[in-house]
């Protein structure tokens, strides 16, 4: 595993349905969300917003007209906490590291003996194609600030195609309680990236600060 290394892909806000992300969006970033679609099997669509570098925000919501999901949803949709979580608006509820450097970094990442999300599947939405990692009952991980794992295996990253939206990423911030166990997570999925914070907190707490033509927004 010398060459696998994670660095942090997406972050994740959920919303009760898309058409309310999509205004969320526009009202609290000051930027429309272009793109996204369906995804086949996990009855669920969403759409996306471009971020500095090689990253992006994705807006999902459960999508109405696919019926029922193959297996549990991802990012604890179907779940009371997160339900709960968004059933006053939108809201951050989890974030996605992306593994690279070797063909089954995923796999082997996914293996690891504390890390939760150990059933990948693959995944396409139009010509994208990718392996994700979840758990058996699609619950987040940590409570949200342990990550997802994503595996692109298309030659091209979603960000390639997203507009401009004028927004960074000036920080996403880890609180958890046992603070020793997020890092030894962290560290044993090769994972860095300046951008993401750790500490100590009562609570499991994601945090993102954004820069957007609104100025710096948090989401929570």
């Amino acid at each position: 595993m010398n060459a696998i290394f994670t660095e942090l892909d997406h972050i994740v806000v959920a919303a009760k349905t898309l058409d309310e992300g999509r205004a969320w969006a526009t009202e609290t970033l000051g930027v429309d969300p272009v793109g996204g679609g369906k995804h086949d099997g996990l009855a669920t669509h969403n759409t996306l917003l471009k971020l500095d570098g090689n990253r992006y925000l994705e807006i999902i919501a459960i999508d109405p007209d696919a019926g029922a999901p193959n297996f549990p949803r991802w990012f604890g949709l179907d779940t009371d906490e997160v339900r709960s979580h968004i059933a006053h608006g939108p809201r951050l509820v989890a974030w996605v590291a992306r593994a690279s450097g070797a063909d089954d970094a995923i796999e082997q990442l996914a293996a690891l003996p504390d890390y939760s999300a150990k059933i990948v599947r693959p995944a396409t939405r139009a010509d994208f194609r990718w392996r994700f990692a979840f758990t058996p009952d699609g619950a987040r991980i940590g409570g949200g600030v342990l990550p997802h794992l994503i595996q692109w295996d298309s030659p091209v990253h979603p960000c390639e195609r997203l507009p401009d939206s004028g927004l960074a990423l000036t920080s996403l911030m880890l609180g958890a309680p046992e603070l020793e166990r997020l890092t030894g997570t962290l560290e044993a999925l090769r994972f860095a990236d300046p951008h993401v914070q750790i500490g100590q907190s009562t609570a499991t707490h994601l945090v993102a600060m954004l820069r957007t033509p609104f100025g710096s927004v948090v989401l929570d």
